[in-house]
């Protein structure tokens, strides 16, 4: 058996921050473990390489492979459908699946577009797909068995992660230095030290790593860090875990290990710390460690949004905690959200001011969008009026000033009218420019400074 996974190209998407383009890290961690196991494969980021739906038939083409998987997420999944349907009407013989967020809870949705659906984590999945196991069998599926929809149970989450082998992006195209995002060294890699996330926060998708958190070894984590650096020359790590930071003892001895190898890394937590999840110690480990960059979650300035939405945060700690990054010269980006059901232009307000006063050194201001599969979303199907229809998939990312529900007393041009706002607020000002300007350390952070700065300009412009 010889397979193929394909990340789509959204070639129709706004709003996307093509800043920042990690590679698609849970197909390489299957074709990894496939790889491990003795099976042939390789993964084609069609988003990265810019490549049309002709272009990725000529590789299956080129490859042969016996099994063709495609990734697909809330905005990928138009392209995903596009794509798998155009590979069973050209390759009748090969055996197509589909997973991501948005498969796992709307399988029924892609099964009119592929054989089956893997739903959740995907690497034992799609091992036993490829073993030849009856589907039947096979825990995590959904297929169609003489016209009929089959959902077999849900397989139990990995517990043993480092059990899972390393990322080898060696299987990878386009290469791994091709990828982009704010970095002070090159190459960068993408590193995840964590699965999974207790925190209940209503508008968050959880369909593939679920509740429970599930954590790496600081020694294994070590070993890849090893491996990165060996074998493809990594100098800087960003960290996409949910909470790198939620086990707190277990993030200082990796730091700590890292003090000690000296490796000469920076890093970057991408995806964001709970305030109430670090410490003055911990953040004085994080900068000895290299880390030069760090994402807090904060969602709304307004207190009673936050009891909504059941972000348990206090406002008055991520202000301290922003004050003691900023002690250290890490960059702090804050993570806000617009137009949650309870808002109104008061509370969004609330929201801008918030980010000012607590002045993180970016803003990243984005308007909500109800993830089939959340808590939010169920909250809007039945308490809101959706302006599109999203189970298939929508056409704009975080950062398109796009609106996709309204209430009664929360109107589509508010959220636009507060989204352009936040924005104008955040930045518009000397002191805010002149950080901006002396932030970077390299000039491949100035020019992704300035590229990400385009993506919100355009989005501010041009109203889908």
């Amino acid at each position: 058996m010889k397979a193929l996974f394909v990340g789509p190209n959204p070639y129709y998407a706004s709003g996307i921050n093509e800043a920042t383009v990690y590679p698609p890290l849970g197909l390489v961690y299957i074709s990894s473990l496939l790889e491990k196991n003795g099976f042939d494969s390789m993964v084609f980021d069609a988003f990265m390489s810019r490549a049309s739906n002709n272009k990725i038939l000529e590789i299956i083409s080129l490859e042969n492979p016996d099994i063709i998987g495609v990734s697909a997420n809330i905005v990928t999944a138009k392209a995903a459908n596009e794509l798998l349907t155009l590979i069973k009407n050209e390759f009748k013989d090969k055996t197509t699946i589909c997973g991501g967020p948005l498969p796992t809870v709307m399988p029924e949705v892609f099964l009119s577009h592929c054989d089956i659906v893997v739903r959740g984590e995907g690497e034992g999945t799609v091992l036993d797909i490829v073993k030849g196991e009856k589907l039947e069998t096979i825990d995590g599926i959904s297929f169609k068995n003489n016209g009929k929809i089959i959902h077999n149970k849900a397989r139990e989450l990995i517990r043993d992660l480092d059990q899972i082998p390393f990322p080898n992006y060696h299987l990878l195209k386009p290469n791994l230095n091709k990828y982009k995002c704010r970095a002070r060294k090159l190459p960068v890699a993408p590193l995840l030290t964590s699965r999974g996330c207790p925190y209940n926060c209503i508008f968050c998708n959880k369909s593939i790593f679920g509740h429970t958190f599930r954590a790496r070894s600081p020694e294994n984590i070590l070993q890849e860090v090893d491996h990165l650096i060996n074998d493809f020359g990594v100098k800087q790590l960003d960290i996409l875990d949910d909470n790198f930071t939620l086990d707190i003892k277990r993030a200082e001895k990796f730091l700590d290990m890292l003090i000690e190898k000296n490796y000469d890394l920076l890093i970057n937590c991408q995806n964001g710390v709970r305030a109430d999840g670090v410490t003055r110690e911990l953040i004085h480990k994080m900068k000895l460690a290299g880390v030069f960059k760090v994402g807090i979650g904060i969602e709304s300035g307004d207190k009673e949004i936050l009891k909504k939405i059941k972000k348990q945060l206090d406002l008055e700690r991520v202000k301290q905690v922003i004050k003691w990054f900023n002690e250290v010269n890490i960059v702090t980006y804050g993570f806000f959200m617009l137009g949650f059901p309870w808002d109104v232009p008061k509370t969004m307000q609330k929201t801008i001011d918030f980010a000012k006063e607590s002045n993180p050194d970016i803003a990243n201001f984005m308007i909500t969008i109800p993830f089939p599969g959340t808590e939010l979303y169920e909250y809007v199907i039945k308490n809101a009026k959706l302006l599109q229809k999203i189970e298939e998939g929508v056409f704009c990312g975080f950062y398109g000033n796009r609106v996709f529900f309204e209430t009664n007393a929360l109107k589509q041009e508010d959220v636009s009218k507060y989204f352009e706002k936040a924005y104008k607020e955040f930045y518009v000002r000397p002191k805010k420019i002149m950080e901006l300007l002396l932030t970077p350390k390299s000039l491949d952070e100035f020019k992704w400074i300035i590229e990400a700065s385009l993506v919100i300009f355009k989005s501010l412009l041009n109203k889908d």
